[in-house]
């Protein structure tokens, strides 16, 4: 998908282009908010013990080069097991990661984080979150990222530092993506959006 209709949206400096197999419902923008909908099994994630087949999602994605924060308040409205609303950084088919505000199957809702490398995906359960959504944030410092949430989006805690691979990809795609693995397809608002080129001093004093 490569859809030069999306809208920008004012608080990025760049477009949004659209990769990935199409969604059947279109990007919603409302002013500042995104509305992205996942269709049924919508799912970015390569199991590592390889029993997994394609896994690929709709993303609105820009190329960044640089140190840069990316965040969000992600609210997806949860409905299947593993339905999410996802900040994703993406490099190629086999390298990337997203930090997601997601149902699990015991029906809490938390922030989950996966890091593919090399087509092969890890999966990291952290903090439940209230139901109605929470901060996410993606960041890069140098070769290495970090991703954090959120209650308020001021004060953030750590759910994962971590270098990509070696070497650092020069320039990363970053956005936002919906998935429904389980499901027949959920959607996923994306408010209060904010991106800078500042370097991230500190992954772990709540900056």
């Amino acid at each position: 998908m490569n859809d030069s209709r999306i809208p920008d949206i004012e608080s990025l400096p760049f477009p949004l282009l659209g990769e990935g197999p199409r969604s059947g419902t279109r990007p919603l923008f409302e002013g500042e908010r995104l509305v992205l909908t996942a269709d049924a099994g919508a799912d970015m994630f390569r199991d590592p013990a390889g029993t997994q087949g394609t896994a690929d999602a709709e993303r609105l994605v820009a190329p960044v080069s640089g140190d840069f924060r990316l965040s969000a308040f992600v609210s997806p409205v949860f409905v299947s097991d593993f339905d999410s609303g996802v900040l994703i950084g993406y490099v190629d088919p086999d390298n990337w990661f997203k930090l997601c505000a997601e149902l699990d199957p015991s029906g809490t809702t938390r922030v989950v984080s996966v890091v593919t490398r090399d087509g092969i995906s890890d999966d990291c359960d952290s903090w439940a979150i209230d139901a109605s959504g929470t901060y996410l944030r993606i960041s890069r410092l140098g070769r290495a990222f970090a991703l954090h949430a959120s209650t308020d989006g001021e004060r953030w805690n750590m759910v994962r530092y971590f270098a990509l691979r070696d070497p650092a990809p020069e320039t990363v795609k970053i956005g936002f993506a919906a998935q429904s693995p389980s499901g027949e397809g959920t959607t996923a608002t994306f408010s209060n959006i904010c991106f800078d080129t500042k370097t991230l001093t500190g992954v772990r004093d709540g900056s």
